[in-house]
């Protein structure tokens, strides 16, 4: 499949108490890539994937999945769409084989295939030597590998992930990862939730930030780097002195001094005087924090 797998414009949810969980969300998504909505706690995302899974019905704006709206249509918008919730769990007396079977034999596959299916993805989440113990006796980061594994095994054309590598160790994560570049790797479309910057600039094809329930700016990675005018960043930790730089952002007792060129970074690093002194590529989590101290975007409360 090619295009875009998901069309959103203008999107906000109000709630019954009258907080509005998103308040102008856009994006596009596109098959054979990873979508990773960025932002804080907070900042929309759930309500977001919510509205994209007609879950939520919009209070405003309009999205398309899978080439469905997601209110008139929302029978089929579900047929082509997999969700992975924050907070998926699965019985403490499943086995993670089970789990994963069962899950796709109610999504209509045939206990063969949803073996089989089973099994390729419980081997790529490093989870095949446990298949058979119970779920209440894996660890927290394998039962949350096996909702991950539940999901990519349904072959949906679009996938929706919510914080799925929250309270994951770093190999779990990167485990996670691997498997989400494989499934989009066959022209299916995924869109998780983080708000890890270095996660989103690991994994993602595209990125969207939100903030305040506002698409603030959405790209590629290596697009949005370009939206600072910085490339590196000088970390200062310890007293200070002779410290000379243009932007410089204090922390208590450590300084983060911007600069546009190498040369400039060891240029500052050279003419300070502290206890410790390195020098950073910048990355996304400086450009969020560039975005979104240069735009005025809308309040809401969740």
């Amino acid at each position: 499949m090619r295009g875009n797998a998901i069309e959103a414009e203008g999107l906000g949810k109000r709630y019954p108490n009258g907080v509005w969980g998103a308040r102008d969300v856009s994006l596009g998504a596109r098959y054979g890539e990873v979508t990773v909505l960025l932002g804080p706690n907070g900042a929309g995302k759930t309500t977001t994937v919510g509205m994209l899974t007609t879950l939520l019905k919009p209070t405003k704006g309009k999205a398309r999945v899978a080439g469905y709206d997601v209110v008139r249509d929302y029978v089929e918008v579900r047929k082509r769409i997999a969700l992975c919730p924050q907070d998926i769990s699965i019985d403490a007396n499943w086995t993670p084989l089970e789990a994963v079977v069962g899950y796709l034999m109610l999504r209509g596959f045939s206990k063969r295939d949803a073996v089989e299916e089973a099994k390729y993805w419980l081997e790529v989440l490093d989870l095949w030597s446990v298949r058979n113990r119970v779920a209440r006796a894996l660890s927290g980061g394998q039962r949350k590998r096996v909702a991950v594994a539940m999901i990519l095994a349904s072959n949906a054309s679009v996938l929706f992930l919510d914080e799925p590598t929250a309270g994951l160790d770093v190999e779990g994560k990167y485990k996670v990862w691997r498997a989400l570049r494989d499934f989009v790797r066959e022209g299916r479309c995924v869109v998780m939730t983080t708000h890890d910057m270095r996660e989103a600039q690991l994994i993602a094809d595209q990125v969207v930030m939100i903030h305040k329930g506002v698409t603030v700016a959405a790209g590629t990675p290596e697009r949005l780097m370009r939206v600072i005018p910085f490339r590196f960043k000088v970390i200062v930790k310890g007293s200070v002195d002779g410290l000379s730089a243009g932007r410089v952002v204090r922390l208590g007792d450590r300084i983060v001094a911007y600069a546009r060129s190498r040369e400039e970074a060891l240029s500052i690093a050279g003419s300070v005087t502290a206890s410790s002194v390195t020098i950073d590529e910048v990355d996304l989590e400086d450009v969020y924090l560039e975005v979104v101290g240069s735009k005025k975007v809308g309040e809401h409360g969740g």
